[in-house]
């Protein structure tokens, strides 16, 4: 499965859609491994969806919610909309009679919902499931008399950090990616749906945020440019200061794709190649890592591979492997003293893992193109599944959370850091506990993607007053 976005603006589909398992591999005779795959089945009957179904795309019939499911009580309003706020001696007290149905209401979950079961003769479970929740809840959403910071929203700033400059996210920007500095310019993908067009955009220069007036360059190879053809975009957009790292896949068996590099300084030598799978990627000295499942003429299977940029032309190379229980590509992010946090799907947890590879282990891999061993690195405790992640000085910040049911929506609960020290000529890594940086309040302001500015930390928000990019500060 994948992530479609990793910084969107409000015009385009959100960064964290379907689960946070990443890209999996297929046989060659799978169909699908969810029902995202499911897609090019077209629309389906009405009442019914497409599932993917040990790797086949099915009709299913769509759930019917009523009171006392997930949907009401376990999701939708459990501590965010209903608890303690909406109902309790608001909206049912004086309509329910506290005498008789006292005991009947489960206060712990929803004040305001009712038990079915007992109550279905005397309370319609329509009116109050699609009226009381949909009606009285919805106009008396907490999210829209919630206490809002102009950069930051209802998330709230750890001890050891700061919020630094701010500014607007055009709704048409997609995935962000900024230059190494001193003047940080910020890039964008701008795609127009699936079928494109797919272009690269300047943003400006940080913190005057401008979408560009012409494209610099169309994110789909030549191949794959047409109106009938599908794209899937990565969620990266790198850049070493004079090129700009962008991809996207396909439907297919091993997910075929690109990824291109678009050369600031000179256009007429950006280039494609070949990348299935690709997922992630980040920059280490004179190369682009990419996690993925192949790059160029190079094949074998998930794992971390280079484009190495020093040479002419570019050389691509596997340098790292991933763990056995690997069931899935992962994130990538690089510190600012070389450590690269290199991330995969783990069938034995079912999250997304990181660990910390050192510097001296890459430029090895990129020297004798002999791949390292990602499971040798030590592994960042993140205690949670996490959908993004970003260096952020000598370490990384992930975005942590889950998918949760019955819809599988993505509810954010902080962004954390992680340090790394660096000893023994580069060859060792320790990595600290985690640090909180951002922490949910609630679900009124989403993070929609997190990139590298400098030792610093660009969060794209979103929330009732619009999408913007803050930059984040280690406290002096």
């Amino acid at each position: 499965m994948k992530t479609e976005r990793m910084i969107s603006g409000r015009g385009l589909v959100l960064v964290l859609t379907t689960f946070a398992m990443a890209l999996t591999g297929t046989g060659c005779g799978d169909e699908c491994i969810d029902e995202f795959d499911c897609r090019d089945k077209g629309t389906p009957p009405e009442g019914q969806r497409y599932a993917c179904v040990e790797n086949r795309c099915e009709l299913k019939s769509n759930p019917v919610p009523d009171a006392g499911t997930e949907t009401d009580a376990g999701t939708t309003d459990a501590g965010i909309t209903d608890a303690g706020t909406i109902d309790a001696g608001t909206t049912d007290a004086g309509t329910i009679d506290a005498g008789t149905d006292a005991g009947t209401i489960d206060a712990g979950t929803d004040a305001g919902t009712i038990d079915a079961g007992t109550d279905a003769g005397t309370i319609d479970a329509g009116t109050d499931a699609g009226t009381t929740d949909a009606g009285t809840d919805a106009g008396s959403d907490p999210c829209a008399s919630a206490a809002y910071d102009p950069k930051l929203g209802t998330l709230q700033l750890q001890a050891g950090f700061v919020a630094g400059e701010a500014a607007p996210l055009p709704a048409s920007a997609g995935p962000v990616g900024v230059t190494p500095g001193p003047t940080y310019s910020l890039y964008t993908v701008v795609s127009v749906g699936y079928v494109g067009p797919h272009a690269l955009y300047s943003l400006g220069t940080w913190p005057q945020v401008t979408l560009g007036a012409t494209p610099l360059f169309d994110v789909a190879a030549p191949a794959d440019r047409g109106p009938s053809t599908s794209l899937f975009l990565s969620s990266f957009v790198e850049s070493d200061g004079q090129r700009i790292l962008t991809g996207y896949t396909k439907s297919g068996a091993g997910f075929p794709g690109s990824v291109g590099v678009y050369d600031t300084v000179t256009p007429a030598s950006s280039v494609y190649f070949s990348a299935p799978s690709n997922f992630s990627a980040g920059v280490v000295p004179g190369a682009f890592l990419i996690n993925g499942g192949g790059l160029d003429t190079v094949s074998a299977g998930l794992g971390i591979y280079a484009l190495k940029t020093d040479t002419s032309p570019f050389t691509a190379l596997k340098v790292g492997t991933l763990p056995p229980d690997t069931d899935g590509s992962g994130f990538t992010a690089v510190s600012t003293n070389g450590v690269a946090m290199l991330g995969y799907y783990s069938g034995t947890t079912y999250l997304n893992e990181g660990r910390a590879v050192a510097p001296a282990a890459i430029a090895q891999a990129l020297s004798s193109g002999t791949p390292f061993a990602v499971a040798d690195a030590p592994a960042l405790a993140v205690g949670s599944n996490f959908v993004a992640a970003a260096g952020q000085g000598e370490g990384v910040a992930v975005l942590r959370g889950d998918y949760v049911p019955p819809n599988y929506n993505f509810a954010g609960t902080d962004i954390s850091r992680f340090a790394f020290t660096v000893t023994n000529a580069g060859a060792t890594v320790t990595v600290g506990a985690r640090q909180p940086v951002l922490v949910y309040a609630d679900q009124c302001t989403s993070v929609t993607g997190i990139t590298s500015i400098g030792a610093d930390l660009l969060v794209a928000v979103d929330d009732k007053n619009g999408a913007r990019l803050v930059r984040i500060q280690q406290a002096p």
